[in-house]
């Protein structure tokens, strides 16, 4: 794309007004500057690209500083990102320690505090050592992607006399942060690209990042955008940003954030145009809500667009009005606001056949398709069409519930064994095997989930010794698909069981298990492996299947009731009874 093909001017760029309101603290001080995506989640009344926040900044080390004192102010130079290269935090270490400390590889997140020898006499010594211990929390890898962490957190620092002051001589080749730390200086964003595939759409990708005062919230978010995904979803996406592109500025002029690219941005063909729009402003998010987004090449104007003209770019498919189904009677039943369900049209509504676990397609298309096992001999399909009949898609005798992708192919698990299990995805009636991680194959897949952006599949696998449940990400590359980078979301515990898995967006997974204290309904963030604040939703039914979409939950319960929760109230509410089963919401 050339820059007249923009619409190229030149226009002057407004600079923002910086804060300056310094509180002191040991080894630091604490300045408010430019937003962050939290605050702005957190204060809707106020300018979401202006809204300060809390940072710390580097010390120097005082003269005659004890060895305790060294450490913690070592602790807070590693949090004050004004330093970016960690100048400051290597004057708390020898000149050998300062060359080989290497804090980029990893930042570890703790919870602790510092401990000391109080025995030794330290007016003559020449070494010592001091001891930061607690509990791990995480870690953060260099691409942002963070990683749980459990189990005592214990890092030696030894310390020796350098003309006369202590210095820290040994210590962890990593960045080390409390939990403190990484909620004042970073920010978990979601950054979004396009699927591989070109197909339209997008995948979330979540990250940490560090916020860099002297460039501000939406610059830092536009930045790490342009440096990539992730290596666990990399080979799943694309970018519509041509190799090379960088962020000049990012400036507000009235009610229209503009921001100004390199000339390398030309290059993007046209038909990448609009998936490169749906990028920015799904990850700059209620940065730029209702205001108006300009892209520019070296300060020259090109297309203007709203946000909200990118809404059918959503990871989580669902747009227009929500769907829901249930199973009564042998039927599959649409949900009504008031009253009994409708017999959705075709083969799924009729009483003739007898199929168990339905997954209902995206219902942008048209007509919405039902997946369900039918016969004992595989999944089978029929569209919600009047006079529409089943065809087996996928043939087997041991499969999984099916699910459905966005880009309408139906997905089921096989047992071959008890201690193996093959994927088979199909679309329009082709079914082929997918290639998939030994760590995925061993044992038996109960459930085989794919998220609503396409990009991932929850599976509950039961190896023998228990359940667990596992995250992979799909791959496409023409007929050929395969599932990596697969790691473990839970850990089999012999007291709890996985009874059930439901996507509740593209990055979150609503999780049913069942131990010894009764049924549990947790969301886990599947990027993170970690349960979020809120905790599990409260269970009074004795629950058999969920649902989920964002905000909402239906539930079967054993009382032959589908029932919905409130997020609001934190409440069950029967939606149907009656013998109703089975609630499907499309996708997920």
């Amino acid at each position: 794309m050339r820059s007249e093909r923009l619409g190229v001017r030149r226009l002057a760029a407004v600079a923002g007004a910086a804060l300056a309101l310094i509180s002191g603290g040991a080894g630091c001080a604490t300045v408010p500057t430019g937003g962050s995506p939290r605050a702005a989640q957190e204060d809707h009344g106020k300018d979401t690209l202006s809204q300060p926040y809390v940072r710390l900044i580097a010390t120097r080390p005082k003269k005659g500083a004890s060895p305790e004192d060294i450490v913690k102010g070592f602790q807070a130079a590693m949090a004050a990102f004004d330093d970016r290269e960690l100048s400051v935090a290597r004057d708390y270490l020898t000149p050998g320690a300062a060359k080989r400390w290497n804090p980029w590889g990893q930042t570890r997140i703790y919870e602790g505090k510092i401990e000391s020898d109080h025995t030794q006499d330290l007016r003559k010594a020449t070494r010592t050592t001091v001891t930061l211990k607690g509990t791990a929390v995480a870690t953060i890898d260099p691409d942002g992607r963070s990683t749980p962490a459990s189990g005592p957190f214990t890092e030696p620092f030894t310390l020796v006399k350098v003309d006369g002051e202590w210095r820290i001589d040994g210590l962890p080749d990593a960045r080390l942060l409390s939990n403190d730390d990484l909620q004042r200086a970073y920010r978990r964003v979601d950054l979004y690209y396009p699927p591989a595939t070109r197909e339209s759409g997008l995948v979330v990708d979540r990250v940490w990042v560090p916020i860099e005062p002297s460039r501000g919230v939406p610059e830092t978010l536009v930045r790490r955008l342009l440096a990539g995904p992730t290596s666990s979803i990399r080979n799943a996406v694309s970018s519509a940003f041509p190799p090379g592109t960088g962020l000049n500025r990012i400036t507000v002029e009235g009610d229209t954030v503009v921001i100004d690219f390199s000339a390398a941005l030309e290059s993007v063909p046209p038909d990448r145009l609009d998936a490169l729009k749906a990028q920015l402003v799904w990850t700059l998010g209620e940065l730029v809500t209702g205001r108006t987004v300009e892209i520019r090449v070296n300060g020259e104007t090109g297309p203007r667009f709203r946000p909200a003209d990118y809404a059918g770019y959503d990871p989580n498919v669902l747009t227009g009005s929500l769907q829901a189904f249930y199973m009564q009677g042998g039927r599959l039943l649409q949900f009504k606001e008031k009253g009994d369900g409708t017999p959705v049209p075709g083969a799924a509504g009729e009483q003739a056949g007898k199929f168990t676990q339905p997954a209902v397609s995206g219902t942008d298309r048209f007509p919405p398709l039902v997946a369900a096992l039918l016969n004992g001999d595989g999944v089978y399909v029929a569209p919600m069409a009047p006079g529409s009949q089943w065809q087996r898609w996928i043939a087997g005798k041991d499969m999984s519930p099916p699910s459905w992708d966005r880009y309408g192919a139906v997905w089921s698990a096989e047992r071959v064994n008890s201690h193996e299990s093959r994927v088979w995805t199909a679309d329009n009636g082709r079914a082929h095997e997918v290639d998939i991680d030994d760590e995925l194959s061993y044992g038996r897949i109960v459930e085989l989930r794919v998220s609503r952006d396409g990009a991932r599949v929850a599976a509950i696998v039961d190896n023998g010794l228990g359940t667990s449940v596992k995250i992979g990400t799909i791959v496409r590359n023409g007929q050929q698909t395969r599932i990596e980078a697969v790691r473990t979301l839970i850990e089999p515990r012999d007291a709890r069981k996985i009874k059930d898995i439901a996507w509740q967006d593209a990055a979150d997974l609503l999780v049913l298990s069942e131990g010894s204290s009764g049924q549990e309904l947790t969301t886990w963030s599947v990027m993170e492996g970690i349960i979020p604040n809120d905790g599990p939703i409260k269970l009074d039914s004795k629950i058999k299947s969920i649902a989920a979409v964002p905000d909402h939950v239906l539930a079967e319960a054993d009382e032959g009731q589908v029932l919905a929760y409130s997020m609001d109230k934190h409440t069950w509410t029967p939606r149907a009874e009656n013998g109703a089963t089975n609630p499907v919401y499309p996708l997920g």
